[in-house]
């Protein structure tokens, strides 16, 4: 099989310690200024520097492209519309909103010749043109997306269930958490899942060692698989 992976886009680095912070400070600003000063100093501190990260992001080289000012437009107008009503379920809501939207836009896409998953995998492990051209191919990516689309329709639901029923706080520490978990069980599941069905593609090494290329791509040294 022809080793010949695509697109050709260019990885960024590994996570730093910047990407990290910029990922959970937002939150830590939101709950702390919640708790002593209210709602609407909470959600000018958290949309600055969700916005802030982004253009971070984009200075240190990762590939946002075109994705990222519709990012930081989409973080200025939830913020806004937050302030401009102080109110919770405004503010959260329309987040909940983008995510059964990006769940239905994940569905619609399973129905196209090239659905997201099959667009978006090879971003993340180095998928030859052959394996990309097979049916098994297509036929399992789209069942991810429609998997992964029923999931985070589940997720929006459950948010909008807990913004109903707990205070802000407890909003966004339970929300984090169930995310978290719920995001790491769905990458396992997929990747399993993957791995399964590709290796009816004739050549198709397994998923594993795929991501211990892209790893070595990125300046890490995973350790061998049991077969390596």
């Amino acid at each position: 099989m022809a080793d010949e992976s695509s697109p050709p886009a260019s990885m960024p680095s590994v996570p730093t310690r910047a990407d990290v912070f910029d990922q959970y400070m937002p939150i830590v600003l939101f709950l702390v200024l919640n708790s002593a000063f209210g709602l609407i100093p909470a959600i000018v501190a958290m949309t600055l520097w969700a916005v802030k990260a982004q253009i971070s992001r984009y200075r240190r080289g990762l590939p946002l492209g075109r994705v990222m000012p519709i990012i930081v437009v989409y973080l200025l107008i939830r913020g806004t519309f937050g302030i401009i009503y102080d109110s919770e379920d405004v503010y959260f809501g329309i987040g909940i909103s983008a995510k059964a939207l990006a769940a239905l836009a994940l569905l619609v896409s399973a129905a196209l010749r090239r659905n997201a998953t099959g667009y978006a995998l090879p971003y993340l492990v180095p998928i030859d043109r052959d394996t990309k051209s097979h049916p098994e191919y297509r036929a399992a990516t789209r069942r991810v997306s429609v998997a992964v689309a029923l999931i985070v329709f589940a997720s929006a639901g459950f948010d909008t269930w807990l913004l109903q029923n707990a205070s802000v706080n407890k909003f966004v520490l339970i929300r984090l958490g169930v995310n978290w978990g719920a995001s790491i069980a769905t990458i396992l599941g997929v990747g399993l899942f993957l791995d399964r069905r590709l290796r009816r593609i004739p050549g198709f090494p397994g998923m594993m060692p795929l991501i211990e290329r892209r790893l070595k791509d990125l300046g890490m040294n995973p350790p061998p698989t049991a077969g390596g």
